[in-house]
């Protein structure tokens, strides 16, 4: 950790009302920019800061995979407790409720997967719950602002930082980068509620909680317990909590499938018939009363022996009513999707284990890049990549208005702006909802082969929507000043200032100075000023933040990469390192696109 946190090292926020903030057509809409460049770059320095916590995990260890696999159980493990914790009121937004950065990194994924999240934080009223609702917007500037710019290091907390998480959550606010056979947690046996109080996170067979074959022998009852044991304790607890009165609907059962958008009369129908099939195969009451919820619960999960395969009949049969099950049967995708909620141990709706793991690859995408370099972005001029990756942003989601590739797959920039647009969760599904008429969905599941396939299909639809192609180069190298601008326009996009005309950077005191080597501070007065708690920016956007291109046009000269299928993500990221850091471009094949002009 780095040097103690203070309010007045947090980011200050631009609000010069005399700014007039340039709009994007997305559809039928005049949209105002829905990322801004200062949560652009306190993302890429929250992705930096995860890059190193990784780095330090896996150092020095024999088989580094297995290490970082481990810290990222533990790291969920401690997300749910502290989500779960004896919270009353969430208070405002500052910086002493900001949790530890393994805790943030697992709401960071979790926010990555918008659909589920919302679903988790409304579909009960547990505490869990209500913690996501209150926290279903990262106000990024905030969590940036403790990490040190240089390092990415998290800062060393204040006092009342680390007490509110302890006292929150029961556990430490240091977390411990390496893991030994003696370092244990307590779990709640699922088949007889007895608190096991040293459950190892390793073990010399690989059973360990931290492990993917986990499997533990309880002290009280004997019997043999893992995650899918746990995750039909979890199922079986929340029929039994809708048999007791409770707001419950099963997960996968609220947000329909096509457009995100809650559906409460379909997810209370299905609920409704899934507890009434339950009922009637195990003969149980109409009524539970509430002392009885936890005792009638494990009677339950015992009745259907812990086991998804005996949830499967239930759920066909209680959904499908119309239709004949026999033994051997496929399950729905439907009933998968279900059950796929109740294969972990924790509160999620999903494996935020496996969604974790899956962001290490985009992590190091970025930092390929050379996005992730502390002195990448210091100044305007080089901060060209991410205005155009905000205005490709933009085009993306106008794109997606008209009939689009069924999976359309973004490029690494397009990608990084979306993320940092998922982080404000309220605000993200309120845009898309506008704009889309759907909650846009964020899948990094998607099979090669359909990856590949919709890529293709995006870029020549890209293509043919703004006569640009979709793959660009707008990485600048170490110490090279760029020209005022770089783009393709047609003659008519010609203003007054010249090609897109550039407005004048505010070096001092701009927004984008909190994220430099040297940015200045603010004072803690600033910072919260007008702040909505659900967002990070206040007032009109900077002259810097203006600089954003009609989606129609975008900023850097295009360019065609060689070969996509040999690249770890299809972009603009075709880039390599020498040993001094230099960064250098790997040939790429330019395309001449009829029509359009090149101004250099």
């Amino acid at each position: 950790m780095s040097r103690q946190a203070t309010y007045d090292s947090l980011p200050p926020h631009y609000t010069d009302d005399e700014a007039i903030p340039l709009t994007f057509t997305i559809g039928t809409y005049a949209s105002h920019p829905l990322v801004t460049i200062t949560e652009v770059q306190a993302h890429l320095r929250l992705l930096g800061a995860f890059a190193t916590l990784k780095a330090h995990v896996q150092r020095g260890v024999p088989d580094p995979q297995h290490a970082w696999s481990v810290f990222v159980h533990k790291a969920v493990y401690r997300f749910d407790k502290f989500m779960s914790g004896a919270w009353r009121d969430f208070p405002p937004w500052n910086e002493e409720i900001i949790p530890p950065l393994d805790v943030v990194m697992v709401w960071h994924t979790y926010l990555l997967n918008p659909w589920t999240y919302h679903e988790d934080s409304v579909r009960r009223t547990t505490p869990f719950a209500r913690r996501l609702a209150a926290m279903q917007s990262m106000p990024i500037t905030l969590v940036a602002s403790l990490i040190d710019p240089n390092t990415f290091e998290p800062l060393v907390p204040s006092y009342h930082r680390e007490s509110f998480f302890e006292l929150t959550s029961g556990l430490s606010f240091m977390y411990a980068t390496s893991t030994s056979m003696t370092d244990v947690l307590e779990l709640v046996c699922p088949c007889c509620n007895a608190l096991n109080e040293r459950v190892p996170w390793i073990t010399a067979d690989g059973k360990g909680f931290g492990e993917t074959e986990f499997a533990y022998t309880c002290e009280s009852c004997g019997r043999s317990f893992n995650r899918e044991t746990m995750g039909v304790r979890k199922f079986c607890e929340e029929a039994t909590r809708h048999r007791a009165g409770r707001k419950v609907y099963f997960a996968n059962t609220l947000v329909d499938s096509n457009t995100g958008k809650e559906d409460e009369m379909l997810a209370e129908m299905k609920s409704f018939h899934i507890v009434q099939r339950i009922r009637t195969v195990f003969k149980l009451s109409k009524v539970c009363e509430q002392d009885d919820i936890v005792p009638q619960a494990t009677e339950l999960a015992k009745a259907l022996d812990w086991s998804t395969e005996k949830v499967v009949p239930l759920l066909q049969q209680a959904i499908y009513a119309q239709k004949t099950f026999r033994r051997g049967d496929a399950t729905t995708p439907f009933v998968q999707r279900i059950l796929g909620a109740y294969n972990n141990a924790g509160y999620a709706s999903l494996d935020l284990v496996g969604a974790v793991i899956r962001q290490g690859s985009f992590v190091k995408a970025i930092e390929g890049l050379g996005w992730l370099n502390a002195r990448r972005f210091t100044s305007g001029r080089t901060q060209a990549p991410l205005f155009q990756a905000i205005s490709r942003y933009h085009s993306f989601l106008d794109l997606l208005t008209t009939k689009a590739p069924a999976c359309p797959i973004p490029t690494l920039d397009i990608d990084l702006v979306w993320h940092t647009h998922q982080l404000s969760g309220a605000a993200y599904r309120t845009d898309t909802l506008r704009l889309l008429n759907r909650v846009l969905k964020h899948d990094d599941t998607i099979q090669p082969s359909t990856f590949h396939a919709g890529y293709a299909a995006t870029s020549t639809a890209w293509t043919k929507r703004f006569n640009a192609a979709y793959s660009t180069c707008g990485c600048v190298p170490k110490d090279v000043i760029l020209p005022p601008i770089i783009s393709i326009t047609t003659p008519k996009a010609k203003s007054k200032g010249g090609w897109l005309g550039i407005p004048t950077f505010k070096r001092n005191g701009s927004v984008l100075s909190f994220l430099t080597v040297e940015g200045r501070n603010a004072s803690r007065s600033s910072l919260f000023s007008g702040i909505s708690p659900t967002s990070t920016r206040v007032g009109r956007p900077s002259d810097v933040e203006s600089w954003l291109a009609p989606p129609s046009v975008p900023l850097v000269e295009a360019v065609e990469e060689e070969d996509e299928d040999g690249a770890t993500h299809p972009s603009e990221h075709a880039l390599c390192f020498n040993s001094d850091e230099t960064q250098v471009r790997i040939p790429c094949k330019r395309r001449n696109i009829p029509g359009v002009e090149n101004q250099i």
